[in-house]
Parts: C-alpha cells; structure tokens; sequence
C-alpha cells in the first residue's frame, strides 16, 4: 500500500490515479513502496484528483486519530520545534498504533509516528488493529521517551508532530514492525532509520510474524506407509 501522506507539487500534476501511479514508480527508490503498485493500493489519504491535474483534501470525515475542533493538540505556530532535533517528551495519550499525544515542554502534540501506518484500532477495527495499539501503549510505558523529528515537515495536513519516537533508545517504528503490526509505509523523501524500518519488516514477512503469520506456507503431511503383512 502506497499513503499520499503529503503530497508533493509532481504528484500534484497527475490527472489520474495511473499518472500518479506512473510518477510514483519513476521517482521513488523505494521498492517496498512501488512494487506491484496499482490503484487498489494506492490510499490518496484524504485528497482527491481532479481532471484539471490539482490534489486537494476532500471533505471526508476525520478519524479519531487526526486533530478535531477545541482538541488538546498544540497549534504548529505555539512552540517552534527545529528539523532533525531530538526532544524529551512525556506520554499525555496513546491513540493506537502510529498515534499518540506527548508532552513536549510543557505543550501538548498530537504526534503521527514517522514512516509506518498500523491496522486501525478507533473507529474502524481492522485485523490486528488492536494489537498494534496495545503493542505501543505498553512500548511507550517502558521508560524514558525522546521526540526527533526528520523528513520534509514537521507537521501534517492535521496539524500533528511528525516525529521518530525512542523509548530508552529503542526505536518504536522499529520494534512494532518487526513484531509484524505494520502494514504500510509512506514514503516522501529520505528518512533516517528507513533502512531500519524496512529491515524489521523483512525480518517480519520472512518469519511470519504477526499479521503475517497467515502467509506460513503449511506443511505437508507425509502418508503413513502401511507395513506389509
């Protein structure tokens, strides 16, 4: 699955999902996010394509994970955070998988975990969606946690910090992909622990862990030889 998480001025230009499709796979390094790509799997993550070559957001209904009108979440403009830089943070709420408010100097930030999209847990119950979420609840109890942010942006189209996020130096991205709770990636440009990330899902896929438990091929039964009398 490809995520228009954001998309970019070429991605802009396409008519039609095909174009865009077309743009994606001549431009982005990424085979995870490009093989076998089609319009099946391609989530415009709330933007449609209009026949004059223009993306824009449609008017579709907000999920629980994304900020709501008098929300908790700190505006963009409130606190200046800087690209690249790291930052303790304190767990305000766990929201699911990818999704969670920190507390980042004395301000509340919606956060969207950087690079991966987990199954959905709030108001759509997607297989494994549950899991993934109880999964980063625990992982973000288990100590110290550090905010850095990386990429193009700092914030989304929702108004939420983007950010990689550690929990006593363990790379949370990391460690729910490779116990098999990561569907998707989005991919925009050069992120940091990208190979990292995408090292733990082959490490998933390849032991069938998780939601991919189902792909283990069966093994087959030998017949039982009866003996000669």
């Amino acid at each position: 699955m490809y995520l228009l998480h954001s998309p970019t001025p070429l991605a802009e230009s396409a008519k039609n999902k095909q174009e865009l499709i077309q743009l994606i796979k001549q431009n982005n390094t990424n085979s995870t996010c490009t093989s076998g790509l089609n319009e099946s799997k391609l989530d415009l993550e709330g933007y449609t394509i209009s026949s004059e070559g223009t993306s824009k957001q449609s008017t579709q209904e907000v999920r629980d994970d994304q900020p709501k009108p008098n929300a908790t979440t700190t505006s963009k403009t409130a606190t200046p955070l800087a690209m690249g830089k790291k930052y303790p943070a304190t767990l305000d709420k766990c929201t699911d998988g990818d999704t969670a408010n920190f507390n980042v100097n004395g301000q509340i930030y919606k956060t969207r975990f950087l690079y991966i999209d987990t199954p959905e847990s709030t108001i759509e119950q997607e297989p494994f969606g549950i899991e993934a979420s109880d999964f980063t609840c625990n992982f973000l109890k288990q100590g110290k946690i550090t905010l850095e942010t990386d990429g193009g942006e700092i914030f989304d189209k929702y108004d939420r910090l983007l950010a990689w996020v550690f929990v006593n130096d363990q790379l949370h991205q990391e460690a729910i992909t490779k116990a098999g709770l990561v569907e998707d990636f989005y991919d925009y440009g050069d992120y940091k622990y990208e190979d990292r990330i995408i090292s733990a899902m082959d490490y998933a896929t390849s032991n069938y862990v998780g939601m991919y438990s189902q792909n283990k091929p069966k093994e087959e039964v030998e017949p039982v030889q009866k003996e000669e009398q």
